[in-house]
């Protein structure tokens, strides 16, 4: 596997692991370690923005794992990489190569690399995410559009939020054009926040863009006060535009085909992009010989 950041890590925000996923990364041998830095919710509860009435209830703990056979976790990004890292043997997993090329020589495909390095395989699988390398060598430039909606997301220590006491379930306010979503992650040490408003002027699709707390106050101004202490507690936001895309024709072509985010991304609605990627790599990497771009 050829990792192109410098080392196996993953940028500070949250993610839901839900059972579809988690029962395949637990026949991996993984469950013990999911169980150590994942959160279990009890529930998913979504609430009116303004009053915090209960819209909705639905359990997500024993009943989903009694029902599903599996665990619904949360993670911080950083946590689930990690865990997933540490699975790999270390002569398999190599950071710091970023994929520039792709050359077919008929019985393999070459990988060529930034660092003037090269690897050969027999199949070469891009699961490269939302801005793929291997995608744009196979079909071309892709041409996302903008939805109109702006996500801004927040890392909240526990320690700032302590006297709001909230629950370990998953907590989405719904409110007029927009909505917002929070739940503990990192054993309960952080609260990943994500607020989404659907008219939004910011275009860029990055999530390392810094953003300004006083514009999401804002934006949320007359929301409950859970939301706006949330908001408040922020050390630091980012903010990203969400762009939808067209369906490819086509995963594959020749000796190279593409998993997850690279070849069927969905907006941040259903908690489903890194499970469904999950899903590609358990139904594709059956073979040794394969190159993870």
């Amino acid at each position: 596997m050829y990792e192109a950041a410098p080392r196996f890590g993953e940028i500070g925000a949250g993610i839901q692991i839900s059972p579809n996923a988690s029962r395949l990364l637990h026949r991996l041998g993984l469950k013990e370690a999911m169980d150590t830095s994942g959160v279990r919710p009890a529930a998913v509860h979504q609430r009116r923005w303004d009053d915090g009435r209960t819209l909705q209830r639905a359990p997500l703990g024993e009943e989903v794992e009694a029902t599903y056979g599996a665990t619904y976790y949360h993670f911080h990004r950083g946590d689930l990489a990690a865990l997933l890292a540490a699975a790999l043997p270390a002569e398999r997993a190599h950071p710091a190569h970023r994929l520039v090329d792709i050359e077919e020589t008929g019985e393999q495909v070459i990988a060529h690399f930034a660092s003037g390095a090269r690897a050969g395989a027999d199949v070469i699988i891009g699961a490269d995410g939302i801005h793929s390398r291997t995608r744009a060598l196979l079909f071309g430039a892709e041409k996302p559009r903008f939805t109109g909606c702006v996500a801004w997301r927040g890392l909240v220590p526990a320690e700032r939020i302590a006297h709001l006491d909230i629950e370990v379930v998953s907590h989405l306010w719904m409110g007029p054009g927009g909505h917002c979503v929070h739940y503990w992650v990192s054993g309960r040490r952080f609260m990943n926040v994500v607020c989404i408003v659907e008219h939004g002027e910011w275009t860029r699709e990055s999530w390392t863009d810094r953003g300004s707390v006083a514009d999401v106050m804002a934006r949320y101004e007359d929301w409950h006060p859970t939301v706006r202490s949330l908001i408040a507690a922020f050390p630091e936001t980012f903010i990203w535009a969400l762009h939808d895309r067209a369906p490819l024709p086509s995963w594959t072509k020749g000796r190279v085909t593409l998993l997850g985010d690279a070849c069927h991304p969905m907006l941040p609605m259903a908690a489903q992009g890194a499970a469904q990627a999950i899903e590609d790599g358990a139904a594709r990497f059956h073979r040794s010989d394969v190159i993870a771009a």
